[in-house]
């Protein structure tokens, strides 16, 4: 890390930075308030300061430094040669993190170190995955799905609105405008059912939902079937059970997987989907015979992640399992992917509290 010492006495600060860099950091030094405030524009990672320190005491940095967009959040420490529960209180009223009574030992600071690193961490980790989601959605092909739908309403329109067009026509462009109107609907419907999930996960409702797993389960994966004429290819069993999740949830999340598994395979190829009650959980098993997915592209799924988009022409944003993964988690449930029987396709597992 990189971090600033603010200590008037020079022995002190001699000590504590040679004891900073023995352990692996960069250090920056200043001997009063003013020029650590000043450093702090070399973006030091955390700080140490002492509190009786000449004009400026340490009370008085930490609360200029609070002041600054560069300061606000820095983990700030105190030295100090006495700390009573009124110091204490103070300084954390401003902000400090820990307190340090002097003489130090090196195993004081470098714990002191370590404690702050283990309370950053999950944080940072938080940052990094929002920062990654936010890089995923800003990539994804917006406006290519956003807008195609609506390209061949709007030119089908116009060709109605044309002189001299015949019956036959007409119904072939009322068609291409019923089918670019429903891939717009559909598509909009996804990206809504993501948002809320998202806001829920952020937020999550203080009331408690359940659903019947199986008759859930067995209407949405109808429904994909269904929208590629091919009933015939899925089969369903599920036992009753209640699951911790609201119905419009479960539905989207099984629509998605099961909608993938049927875009992903051929006419005539089996789509099995089991339902089973184990326990205190509860297990959706979506399994096609379609070419499946490598492990680093089952460890990489997220919302707005598509894999060979090229080689399988998939219309979309990649949302599917993004949906069905936040939809398991917000409950403490999860999604996993898996090779299908014999190493072919591929078993999507929504595993889920039961109620």
């Amino acid at each position: 890390m990189k971090i600033l010492i603010i200590e008037d006495e020079p022995p002190i600060r001699q000590t504590l930075q040679y004891l900073l860099e023995l352990n692996g950091h960069t250090v920056l030094a200043a001997a009063d308030g003013p020029e650590g405030i000043a450093l702090v524009a070399q973006q030091p990672e955390l700080i140490f300061c002492d509190v009786g320190l000449p004009g400026m005491d340490g009370y008085q940095v930490i609360a200029a430094l609070r002041e600054l967009p560069a300061g606000r959040d820095l983990p700030f420490i105190f030295l100090t040669a006495r700390a009573d529960r009124d110091d204490q209180r103070r300084g954390m009223a401003l902000g400090a993190d820990d307190y340090i009574t002097k003489p130090f030992t090196e195993r004081d600071i470098v714990d002191a170190i370590a404690a702050r690193i283990r309370r950053q961490q999950p944080l940072r980790e938080r940052v990094e995955q929002l920062l990654a989601q936010h890089r995923s959605e800003v990539g994804a092909d917006w406006s290519h799905e956003l807008l195609t739908p609506l390209n061949g309403v709007l030119g089908g329109l116009e060709l109605i609105e044309a002189d001299g067009i015949q019956p036959g026509e007409l119904k072939e462009l009322l068609r291409l405008v019923r089918a670019s109107a429903e891939r717009q609907l559909s598509l909009s419907r996804k990206i809504a059912l993501y948002f809320e999930l998202e806001r829920t996960k952020v937020s999550p409702s203080e009331r408690t939902y359940h659903c019947d797993a199986a008759a859930v389960t067995d209407s949405a994966a109808f429904l994909a079937a269904e929208e590629k004429g091919r009933t015939a290819d899925l089969t369903v069993r599920c036992d009753p059970g209640l699951v911790a999740l609201a119905e419009t949830h479960l539905f989207g999340a099984v629509t998605e997987i099961a909608r993938n598994a049927f875009f992903f395979s051929q006419p005539g190829q089996t789509v099995t989907v089991v339902g089973t009650h184990r326990g205190s959980r509860y297990q959706i098993e979506v399994t096609d015979q379609g070419p499946g997915m490598t492990a680093k592209q089952r460890a990489n799924v997220a919302a707005f992640a598509q894999f060979d988009r090229d080689k399988h022409r998939q219309q979309g944003l990649g949302l599917g399992l993004g949906i069905a993964r936040t939809a398991a988690t917000i409950v403490g449930g999860t999604l996993r992917l898996d090779s299908g029987p014999g190493e072919r396709g591929l078993r999507v597992t929504l595993d889920l509290p039961v109620t």
